[in-house]
């Protein structure tokens, strides 16, 4: 099973490192976007999901689930005071963008002279296209995850392989 669990603003990576070291299965999804800065592209290591980490445990036992709580930068698990496991269609879609644990890089996209795009490789390449909003300027594509019953927008990265006549 896995469960949401709710973060202070910036300490995802330390409260996730701090119950990785109390023994807990921790997943917090990353991706390399490319973020412009003057006037140069350049690839960085950035969080999917701010203020959330993932919890892969068997069950939510009561010291389990205080020990979990009472840790530095843990506001509370999804579904407050009971614990809300997701949904199994949910776990592969965190299981996709976890990645091993590594980094999601940039999906190549191909864009025709008439606008057209398709996902020639890439982790996008596994999603479905036709729920993926493509913001070809800005190197990014978005798609919709359900967390909880909740969909929510992820933003990953694109490089872009356009089509001159």
């Amino acid at each position: 099973m896995m469960y949401v669990i709710q973060t202070k603003a910036g300490c995802e990576l330390s409260a996730g490192e701090l119950l990785r070291r109390k023994g807990f299965n921790v997943k917090i999804p990353e991706k390399l976007m490319y973020i412009r800065r003057g006037g140069l592209w350049k690839l960085e290591r950035h969080l999917i999901f701010t203020r959330y980490i993932f919890l892969d445990i068997d069950d939510v036992k009561p010291e389990s689930y205080y020990r979990i709580k009472n840790s530095d930068g843990v506001i509370n698990f999804i579904g407050c005071g009971n614990p809300q496991s997701m949904y199994e269609c949910e776990i592969g879609y965190i299981n996709w963008l976890w990645n091993n644990g590594k980094p999601i890089e940039p999906s190549t996209v191909f864009v025709t002279s008439d606008g057209n795009k398709m996902i020639m490789s890439g982790p996008l390449k596994k999603y479905s296209d036709e729920y993926v909003d493509y913001n070809v300027r800005q190197r990014r594509a978005k798609v919709k995850i359900p967390i909880c019953g909740v969909y929510k927008n992820v933003t990953l990265p694109i490089e872009i392989i356009k089509k001159t006549l």
